[in-house]
This record gives C-alpha cells, structure tokens and sequence, in this order.
C-alpha cells in the first residue's frame, strides 16, 4: 500500500510539473514552455528544466498553445511588409525591452527632420514616418529610434 501510494503521488507531481504551453514564434520556432503570465507587450515565462524567469516580446509570438486543454491562444498577428507603401504597418517600438525575439536587421543613421514653424513633436513625428520609409523599403516589420544629443538618430530595424 506505501508502494502504491508513494507511486500515486510521484505520478501527481509530475504531471503539476509538466509542460504546460508550447510557444509557437512567427518564425516557425516552438518551444515547450512553463508560462507565467503576458504583461506590458512582454511574456514571461520559464524553461521546464529550469524555474528562470525569460522574456520575449509579443511581436516574436505568434500564439501560445496550452498542451492539456489544447487550446490556442493568439498573440500577434505577423507584420508583413511588402513594399514602401506599407511604411504605415511598420512598428516603432519605444522600449528596448519589446525587441526581445526579433533578430537585428540594419541600422538606419540620419538627421532629425528640424523646419521652421512646426514644433519639436512634429519634428519628431516627420523624422519617425521617414524611418517607417526606409524600414518598408528593406522588408523590415520593426524598428526602434535613438536620438542622439547632436540633432541626429541611430534607427535599428528588426525582423522575425
């Protein structure tokens, strides 16, 4: 009867320990995951061999996959850039920690837009839309903007 019963519980805890979501990327990569929770553009979550909390960005997450109800959850829809005219569906990501996942693409140097008469916003605006130009010129879903002290930015553009 102890046999029985310490087999039962072994049996119980590792089935609480079990994986309990597969993580499926846009760019095809799934990976069995512990999820822990979605919060701030980011999920978190942890390795089965390892209680490590790791983040990625919803924009590398296509959907989340729980393996005992299995059912899909989805994240983001992927973000395809076909041509300059798509500069509008190009995502300026604001936070560093939102980059998480995507692989780096290219680097994108230049001059703050500065005319007479239009305030610093829509400065800054202007020098945005140019940077979602050159990004959907390249087939690029993502970028990021770093203005420098000197009047110009560095705009580093990502991909799946």
């Amino acid at each position: 009867m102890k046999i029985f019963v310490l087999s039962l519980s072994v049996f119980m805890g590792c089935n609480a320990f079990a994986q309990t979501h597969q993580l499926i990327q846009h760019d095809g990569i799934v990976q069995d995951i512990n999820f822990i929770k979605q919060d701030q553009n980011l999920v978190f979550y942890s390795n089965p061999e390892s209680q490590e909390q790791k983040t990625i960005s919803i924009h590398a997450v296509a959907a989340l996959k729980e393996l005992k109800s299995f059912e899909n959850q989805i994240i983001s829809s992927k973000n395809q850039i076909n041509s300059k005219d798509d500069y509008y569906k190009v995502v300026v990501l604001e936070d560093q920690t939102q980059v998480t996942g995507l692989k780096v693409g290219e680097e994108f140097k230049g001059q703050l837009n500065k005319m007479k008469g239009i305030s610093v916003w829509e400065q800054w605006e202007d020098t945005k839309r140019a940077v979602k130009y050159r990004a959907a010129e390249k087939g690029y879903p993502f970028v990021t903007i770093t203005k420098k002290s000197n009047g110009k930015y560095v705009a580093t553009a990502y991909t799946y």
